[in-house]
């Protein structure tokens, strides 16, 4: 039982508890000399976003005497799984970590977060954010969740190996495969990919699929509007376009048992020239290996021949948003807390870290972005749409489908038809 479907089944427990009507546990506390404590749980649990989230606390400690936060940084997966059980025991933080989307809506349904919208208009603070990041943090036109981080999936390119080889970056599917014949010719991976975690091998089906359906058709799909299903052509088509791929040799060899870390290392050593991965790589890359910031550049994804999607939609979403649990005993301050978390220090720490925040932005804090991640921005900014990442927009059990489905076709043990079944009859329960 992988990490997704375990969290999926936990989260099927919170629903059932919410069901049954069981008192929330306190979680915010007072300890015992008049102190409040609100506990806060994230995953940016490295050096550049961990000490601007660690300073935007203190902030709030200091003008609020009697309140302390206690912060708990997790990974990813560990973090999904981990939530999902404390809300279901009635003992989650104060303040949680969210990518929005299908699993905050779930939350949201079985009144385990918040309702923000009262206060978000208060004194300004809601034009502050950007729409399209809000859109993410809805549910049934309710707000649950701020966002702090908007990010975009780029093919990032090591500019250098491009030059020394004579080609350019690909603009089509096919420039994508004679690309692999050049690299893979000069002994180099054309694309790092680590997709142990399944996560980053589905950003490979889900801009393929947009290529081929464009985003109003996974939307349809998602939905179950306009007899819109997810063995559409469009999706199968993307099936077959990825073992295509892989047969190109287009990723390393056991890249399916990889961690993304170190594909993310065959990138910055220069033994891959591509790697597909959201923007908040360029914080990393500033982290472990800055000088290679003046080498990396930012690619839109191919198009297919053919295919009706727009060749500037970009798949994207929250990467960083933060919601207030309804177990929480101190609610306003927890709110408060948010606005520290999203204050306009923030935003201009976040430029500088090399992340792109989900709220507005000042040129002068737009000119601290690092050179790829203006790059990311720009495109951004441009898209006709953002395609949802798949795992963050459907509801936690699809999403689980899909990153299990889009593994087996890595693996080739599914072929795209049976996948795309697959998807279609689970979207259908």
């Amino acid at each position: 039982m992988n990490g997704m479907y375990r969290m999926a089944v936990v989260l099927a427990a919170v629903l059932a508890l919410a069901g049954c009507g069981k008192r929330e546990q306190a979680v915010s506390s007072g300890d015992g000399d008049g102190t409040v404590t609100l506990r806060f749980w994230h995953i940016l649990n490295y050096s550049g976003p961990r000490e601007i989230l660690s300073r935007a606390a203190h902030r709030f400690e200091a003008a609020h005497p009697g309140c302390r936060v206690e912060i708990q940084e997790f990974e990813n997966d560990a973090y999904k799984t981990k939530l999902a059980v404390e809300i279901a025991s009635g003992s989650p933080p104060d303040v949680m970590f969210t990518w929005g989307g299908g699993p905050l809506g779930e939350y949201a349904r079985a009144g385990k977060v918040v309702d923000l919208s009262p206060v978000f208009d208060k004194d300004g603070w809601g034009t502050r954010f950007i729409d399209q990041a809000l859109d993410l943090c809805r549910f049934e036109g309710r707000l649950y969740a701020v966002p702090l981080d908007l990010s975009a999936v780029m093919l990032w390119c090591n500019a250098d190996l491009f030059a020394q080889h004579g080609v350019e970056f690909p603009k089509t599917y096919d420039d994508l495969l004679r690309l692999c014949k050049v690299f893979r010719a000069a002994g180099l991976d054309p694309c790092a990919l680590g997709n142990m975690k399944q996560w980053p091998g589905a950003f490979y089906f889900s801009y393929l699929a947009n290529r081929c359906g464009g985003t109003e058709l996974f939307l349809d799909a998602a939905h179950g509007r306009n007899n819109a299903s997810f063995a559409d052509p469009a999706f199968v088509r993307a099936g077959e376009l990825l073992r295509g791929l892989i047969e190109a040799e287009a990723f390393p060899v056991g890249f399916n048992g990889l961690d993304d870390g170190p594909a993310r290392t065959r990138f910055l050593s220069g033994k891959a020239a591509m790697l597909l991965m959201g923007s908040w790589v360029v914080a990393r890359v500033k982290d472990e290996q800055p000088a290679f910031l003046e080498r990396m550049q930012a690619a839109p994804f191919p198009v297919v021949a053919g295919g009706k999607g727009d060749a500037s939609a970009v798949l994207g979403g929250i990467n960083c948003g933060f919601a207030v649990t309804s177990s929480c005993k101190h609610p306003e301050l927890a709110m408060e807390l948010l606005r520290y978390l999203t204050d306009d220090q923030v935003v201009t720490e976040w430029c500088e870290g090399g992340r792109i925040p989900a709220l507005v932005t000042t040129p002068e804090q737009e000119a601290k972005l690092p050179g790829p991640t203006r790059q990311a921005y720009a495109m951004l900014k441009a898209a006709s749409s953002l395609q949802p990442y798949y795992d963050q927009y459907l509801t936690p059990r699809l999403a689980v489908e899909h990153k299990n489905t889009t593994q087996n076709l890595f693996a080739g043990v599914m072929t795209p038809e049976q996948a795309a079944a697959k998807m279609a009859a689970a979207a259908k329960k």
